[in-house]
């Protein structure tokens, strides 16, 4: 006990102690305290934040381009005594002693922030204001030499070594600069002419650096990096007047940057957008030869796809065709995005290639008779894409790493085709291009696209809403011409089947090989068959392959449907025990006159909960019932009859749902041959598209569904109508476009995509299987969507 008060008294000493010290401080002058930042920050800038020399060298390159020069030298070279040293030279505006000392020697300068444009009318492509210490991760000394046209001139010098000094402030880092005359400048270069034998260009004013003990060795594989690093760095689309060159002492296979433009590909597409609302799209196709499409493929032009802009003969023999829409007919997978982040994009100009490395690029396409390729050699195709894949971004003329650095798949094409390998004349709809197909660049800048700024390590563009928009639109663009594709191969693939029976090949095929006879007329038979045959089989497997995932579904449920049956049961009778246990403890009456609420009240929650299973009932009897055996069975049955039943399974949900649906004009004598299971595919997935379309209307009235029967010419044609909210505005210039795969115009509330793209596609393919039936959108409508199918009458 007494050791614990004196414990107590102890601490209040203390206590006391620190409360009267605390007071004193209190007592005093309130002081600020400057930040100070140490020199070993400008090591990290420099050394650190350039992940690789050739980074570093692009970024002095940048800093010429920004003092307007037009001209750009970068030389590796030796001095007496065998060290390297590198030099950058260029031709633009110098720098002062003002500008020396006020944005050169100020880390983080704001100068070419509030200045971003340059005399010439360029825009700066720098603004962090740390691009000088490039030159520390280049080397341990540099030497600027810089002219203005006021005649005057200034030496520079810096060791980057005195940063290293433990304890050392960056403001007490000092460099070294005097006056000189422009005769030194012409000294410089005159020297540096006759040791690399150059004859550089009449010089007035510029910048002329050099850097000595260099931290790399620069060997061969380097240069040859760099060389392809700065073939890169300015767009090969759209190239600016700006000539890099670079020299290697002893080395004569070096000079100017060659940016050759490239005029061997398949599709050239250059999409230019206003920042605004306007796309503008010029599409040139290069892959197939016009004279043979001409004079051997007349037929192609008379098919329905092929007779509309721009898919007619005129559009080939011109080379392609431009396209002007608005931003928001663009198909893009998140139009909530699209809607609420298009103003804060700006403008940009993107323009890529489509190149195959072979003739044809995907199975079931190298048949020559159902496409007419142009020739083209693969192996320089190869070489080309091997250094040139991918789609690059430049931001005022200049590359913003790492996009599309050795192929770098930032836009996931890849992902987009392994979804789906089809090749483009396989069926219509889910094309896509693979990521080793494509050599883009997308040009912004950092005026016009304010929330496309890159990060301060230079490692990319800072992640954002607006980013994520950007590449919803590239995908957009790109997604245009593999519909173009797309649509023209197919309908190649069409033209074939029609003139060359798969049916008579096969035949042929067969009768050949029971005759036993070899010849050359019989192997021509049986080949022609094979490839049938193998063609049919890719088909069908690409179709198992597509379904897959909808088939495990019904298996999901076939599984359970045991457990499934009685759920239904319980849920019939579950209710009603229960009103019947509460009963025996108070009526209903009793209940009233205790003066609960609804909320309250157990008879209310009872029949709530009746009217809950009753739904629940509906669903699982549908579901059950959609994957009955007898529905696998091919039979001949009355439409009346069919969709006497298909009302009485959707009655309850859509009551729930407050729709009508109302089935008139179908007869006895309207009777087909074939799967029941087939329709339930084709009805069942267009009243599903109309409750979601009637749902997104938002309309409490006039909530709509109708089917209409009738004959024509011995067909059975059924009008589907409802009064939803119609046809996207996307598909409204080629409405059947809907029939193809992994189209779909359904999105969530946030504007991501949710509609599979599958069900309009299975119906059309579902009809195909019937001799004679089809399917088309009605057009035009004031109100609603409607479909008129027709179904050979048995």
């Amino acid at each position: 006990m007494l050791n614990n008060n004196n414990n107590i008294k102890e601490f209040n000493i203390k206590r006391k102690k620190s409360i009267n010290f605390a007071n004193k401080k209190e007592s005093y002058n309130r002081m600020k305290i400057p930040f100070s930042v140490s020199a070993r920050t400008a090591m990290l800038i420099g050394s650190e934040n350039f992940s690789n020399p050739e980074g570093a060298i692009v970024e002095l390159v940048k800093n010429a381009y920004d003092a307007d020069s037009h001209y750009c030298y970068i030389l590796f070279g030796e001095d007496e005594q065998n060290n390297r040293i590198l030099y950058i030279l260029d031709w633009g505006t110098g720098m002062t002693d003002k500008i020396i000392e006020t944005c050169w020697m100020r880390i983080g300068t704001d100068d070419k922030l509030y200045n971003a444009m340059t005399e010439s009318g360029r825009v700066k492509s720098g603004a962090k204001g740390i691009g000088r210490f490039a030159l520390n991760r280049l080397g341990m000394k540099a030497e600027m030499l810089t002219f203005t046209k006021d005649g005057h001139g200034y030496d520079w010098k810096v060791n980057w070594s005195d940063f290293d000094k433990p304890g050392t402030s960056v403001s007490e880092i000092t460099a070294d600069i005097d006056i000189i005359s422009l005769a030194v400048g012409h000294q410089f270069l005159s020297n540096l002419g006759s040791k690399f034998g150059i004859t550089f260009p009449k010089f007035e004013t510029g910048t002329l650096l050099s850097v000595t003990e260099l931290n790399d060795e620069w060997d061969d594989e380097q240069l040859e990096h760099l060389y392809s690093s700065l073939q890169d760095l300015v767009p090969p689309f759209n190239i600016p007047v700006f000539d890099i060159y670079l020299y290697v002492q002893g080395n004569d296979g070096l000079g100017r940057i060659e940016l050759a433009e490239y005029d061997n590909y398949d599709y050239s597409v250059s999409a230019v957008y206003d920042g605004k609302d306007s796309l503008k799209v010029k599409v040139l196709r290069n892959e197939l030869d016009v004279e043979r499409l001409r004079n051997d493929y007349v037929g192609l032009f008379q098919r329905e796809d092929m007779r509309e802009f721009p898919y007619r003969l005129s559009e080939f023999e011109a080379g392609g065709y431009e396209l002007s829409l608005s931003m928001s007919k663009l198909k893009v997978d998140n139009r909530v995005r699209l809607a609420n982040h298009i103003k804060e994009l700006g403008a940009f100009r993107f323009n890529f290639f489509f190149v195959k490395s072979a003739k044809s690029d995907g199975k079931g396409e190298g048949d020559e008779a159902k496409y007419p390729y142009r020739l083209f050699s693969p192996s320089c195709r190869r070489e080309w894409l091997k250094r040139n894949v991918g789609v690059k971004i430049y931001r005022d003329k200049f590359r913003v790493r790492p996009y599309g650095e050795n192929g770098d798949d930032w836009l996931h094409l890849g992902d987009r085709y392994s979804a789906n390998p089809i090749g483009a004349g396989q069926r219509k709809g889910g094309y896509h291009i693979r990521q080793n197909q494509i050599v883009g660049a997308v040009e912004i800048s950092r005026l016009d696209n304010i929330y496309l700024q890159d990060k301060s390590g230079r490692e990319g563009l800072q992640e954002n809403v607006v980013v994520e928009l950007f590449k919803d639109i590239l995908l957009g663009i790109i997604g245009l011409m593999e519909k173009d594709r797309n649509t023209v191969m197919f309908n190649l693939s069409q033209l074939y089947d029609t003139l060359h029976p798969k049916g008579t090949a096969k035949a042929e095929a067969e009768e050949a090989i029971k005759k036993g006879k070899i010849d050359e007329e019989s192997y021509n038979k049986i080949r022609t068959g094979y490839l049938v045959l193998k063609q049919e089989a890719e088909e069908r497997e690409n179709e198992i392959r597509l379904l897959r995932n909808l088939a495990s579904t019904g298996l999901v449920i076939t599984s359970f449907a045991h457990e499934l049956k009685n759920i239904a049961i319980l849920s019939d009778s579950r209710s009603e025990d229960l009103r019947c246990a509460v009963e025996n403890i108070m009526s209903e009456e009793d209940v009233a006159k205790l003066g609960l609420s609804e909320y309250d009240n157990p008879y209310s929650l009872i029949r709530d909960l009746r009217n809950q299973d009753q739904n629940i009932r509906s669903w699982l009897n549908f579901s059950i019932n959609s994957i009955n055996r007898d529905k696998r069975t091919r039979k001949a049955f009355g439409m009346d009859e069919y969709f006497e039943h298909f009302q009485s399974t959707w009655h309850t949900v859509l009551d729930e749902l407050n729709i009508d649906l109302v089935i008139s004009g179908f007869s006895p004598e309207m009777r087909v041959r074939a799967f029941v299971i087939d329709l339930d595919t084709i009805f069942n997935n267009l009243l599903s598209n109309s409750i979601y379309a009637i749902k997104e209307s938002k309309k409490t009235e006039n909530r709509l569904i109708t089917i209409k029967g009738g004959v024509e010419d011995e067909n059975i044609v059924v009008l589907f109508e409802d009064t939803g909210i119609g046809l996207a505005e996307e598909y409204k210039g080629h409405p059947n476009d809907i029939f193809n795969a992994f189209e779909s115009s359904k999105y969530d509330q946030d504007g991501n995509k949710i509609g599979t793209g599958l069900g309009l596609y299975i119906t059309k393919a579902t009809l195909a299987e019937y001799k004679g039936s089809a399917i088309s959108v009605m057009t035009p409508r004031t109100v609603g969507f409607g479909l008129c199918i027709r179904l050979k009458m048995y």
